[in-house]
């Protein structure tokens, strides 16, 4: 049990450092050397744990969604669905040192998902999991009459993620300036958008005195 332990804490330990110099260097200076180097290590006593720089990503992937899933989940179930899908999505804006870096590491594997099968299955997978909790809070707003009952939830979901995504990158890319007030007020103004005004309750048809 001690190795096993052993062995994840190393393994963290390197994704660490390939976190770090994604952060500083972009994807090109992901290499084995760099990593091992930032983590205090050789080269050999990283690719004991990782073969490939593909690994290597995949790891600081997973354990950036070990980082961010408890945030969203926590998010996600405030009373009210429409408030808890603008927390769900407050908590993954790039407003902090911390997230800035995740989502570094998450364009460096959107850039190595096109070239990579195995980055490529890795990515999409984080991709459905993030479109069902979407949807899910989505459909719970349906359910508490905060949103349309006709409301086609899958596309709604897609089309909000794609353009949070949007924003992620103008703000990594300095295209325009935002500050995290902004970044809130935007994400707000876009889910009162696309899930449009909370709907009326039915009135229900008064009875006609005789």
């Amino acid at each position: 049990m001690a190795r096993q332990a052993d062995h994840e804490l190393r393994r963290r330990q390197f994704a660490a450092a390939a976190l770090a110099v994604i952060s500083r260097e972009g994807l090109e200076g992901l290499t084995m050397r760099n990593v091992a180097k930032e983590a205090g290590f050789t080269t050999g006593a990283l690719t004991h744990y990782f073969q490939s720089k593909d690994e290597v990503l995949i790891a600081v992937s997973e354990q950036g969604a070990e980082i961010v899933r408890p945030m969203m989940d926590e998010a996600a179930t405030g009373m009210s669905a429409r408030e808890a899908l603008r927390d769900l999505l407050h908590t993954i804006l790039p407003t902090s040192t911390a997230m800035k870096a995740q989502w570094r590491c998450w364009l460096a594997f959107w850039e190595r998902g096109a070239h990579s099968p195995q980055v490529q299955r890795v990515m999409r997978e984080r991709y459905v999991e993030y479109m069902g909790r979407v949807s899910t809070v989505i459909r719970r707003a349906q359910e508490q009459g905060e949103a349309p009952r006709e409301l086609d939830v899958e596309r709604v979901a897609r089309e909000i993620i794609a353009l949070v995504d949007g924003l992620g990158v103008q703000v990594l890319l300095g295209a325009g300036k935002f500050t995290s007030v902004a970044l809130r007020q935007f994400v707000d103004s876009l889910v009162d958008l696309r899930l449009g005004p909370v709907p009326e309750p039915r009135r229900k048809p008064s009875r006609v005195s005789g």
